[in-house]
């Protein structure tokens, strides 16, 4: 066999030898892909499986005027949250008007018919913020939150004009999505949960803010958001009777 024989054979079994290890990385690389979307699924599954327990009362929103039950407001310009609409159990997927189901959908409720409680879904109007002379902050559930351990801050939302962001409107847009943060506190710390605007007027629509002592997985495209037990007793749900 020639000089040019024998290099000719060595490239070959380079490249051959090449395509193998290439290929067999893409297999390991589909098998790391694989397993890490397990250990995810495994994360999120356990996070779940711990008790969860609603730290802020009034996820319900009931309403005294323009005010939030058991929620406090920024008086330096105009704050207002009304009722826009509700959504009832009971009610077939195919009898839902479109909104209802876009908001279903969005909340991981797709094709649902039964559920607790009715769904409130509110609408806070901002005018005459002034960011040189107004602090930012709109409205916070209270008590306040405690942040020993890791919470979340979390509702679904719709941004129908102006900015606002932050806490439990964190990464709102203009589409119905979840909402919110996780955030890791230490002994002795507490949160006010306000979302705060950025422009001199605004709309946005919401439903089932709240603060919840632990983790829960914010992913918009899987939502796991729900209405959480409360740790006042006396009301657990914040539900007016009959409703």
């Amino acid at each position: 066999m020639s000089l040019e024989q024998q290099i000719g054979a060595l490239v070959r079994a380079s490249e051959n030898l090449t395509g193998a290890v290439n290929s067999k990385i893409g297999e390991i690389d589909k098998e790391v892909d694989a397993a890490t979307k397990k250990f995810d699924a495994f994360i999120t599954q356990s996070r779940l499986e711990n008790a969860i327990f609603r730290q802020s009362k009034n996820q319900y929103c009931n309403l005294t005027g323009a005010n939030l039950d058991y929620f406090s407001k920024n008086s330096q310009f105009t704050i207002e949250v009304s009722l826009y609409r509700e959504i009832i159990t009971g009610t077939a997927w195919a009898d839902r008007d479109t909104e209802e189901k876009e908001i279903l959908k969005n909340m991981g409720m797709n094709g649902v018919q039964h559920f607790q409680p009715k769904i409130r879904v509110m609408k806070l109007i901002w005018s005459g913020y002034q960011a040189d002379i107004h602090s930012s902050y709109t409205i916070y559930p209270n008590p306040l939150g405690n942040m020993t351990g890791c919470i979340t801050v979390a509702s679904y939302a719709k941004l129908i004009s102006g900015s606002i962001s932050d806490m439990w409107l964190n990464n709102v847009t203009n589409e119905w999505g979840l909402c919110g943060n996780v955030y890791r506190g230490g002994p002795g710390r507490y949160m006010h949960a306000h979302p705060r605007v950025n422009t001199v007027t605004g709309e946005v629509l919401f439903i089932w803010p709240a603060i919840v002592s632990g983790y829960v997985p914010l992913d918009r495209s899987a939502p796991k958001w729900g209405y959480w037990p409360s740790i006042y007793g006396e009301s657990p749900y914040d539900v007016q009777p009959g409703s």
